[in-house]
C-alpha cells in the first residue's frame, strides 16, 4: 500500500465523504470511507488509496506511454493510465491492486489504462 501526504483543498458540501486532495501537484477528487478524526481544508495529513470497482474490470493496454488521471463527468470515477508493476500501476500517484497481478498479468511492464468507479481514501494515523 503505497502512503502519501495529501493537502485536502476542499471537503464535499453535498456529499460529506467527498474531498479533493492535492499530491504533489496533482489533484484528485477522492471518497473518504475511513476518516479516524477531523479533518480541514489547507492542512496536509497522511492517506492511502483505495481503487473500487463495482461490476467487471475494464483494463486495456495503452500505446501512449503517459501517466495521468482523468475524471469521468461530475461523480468519483476516473480513468487511470500508467504501467503496470506487479500488482501496482504507477500513474501520477501508484495504486495497488490484486485483480491487477493475478487476472492481468499479461499486461506486466506494460502500459495500462483502466476505469475506476471510485478512488477511496483512507485517511491514517498521524
Amino acid at each position: 500500500m503505497s502512503k502519501y501526504f495529501a493537502r485536502v483543498k476542499s471537503i464535499g458540501i453535498d456529499i460529506e465523504e467527498e474531498v479533493v486532495l492535492d499530491i504533489n501537484g496533482v489533484e484528485v477528487i477522492c471518497f473518504a470511507g475511513v476518516c479516524p478524526y477531523e479533518i480541514h481544508e489547507g492542512k496536509e495529513y497522511p492517506v492511502s488509496f483505495e481503487l473500487v470497482i463495482f461490476d467487471d474490470y475494464i483494463v486495456e493496454e495503452s500505446f501512449d506511454d503517459a501517466a495521468r488521471l482523468e475524471r469521468i463527468d461530475d461523480g468519483f470515477s476516473y480513468w487511470i493510465e500508467g504501467k503496470l508493476e506487479g500488482g501496482v500501476v504507477n500513474s501520477l500517484i501508484s495504486f495497488e491492486d490484486e485483480i491487477l497481478l493475478s487476472d492481468y498479468q499479461y499486461l506486466n511492464g506494460k502500459y495500462i489504462r483502466m476505469k475506476v468507479d471510485r478512488i477511496d481514501v483512507e485517511f491514517l494515523n498521524k
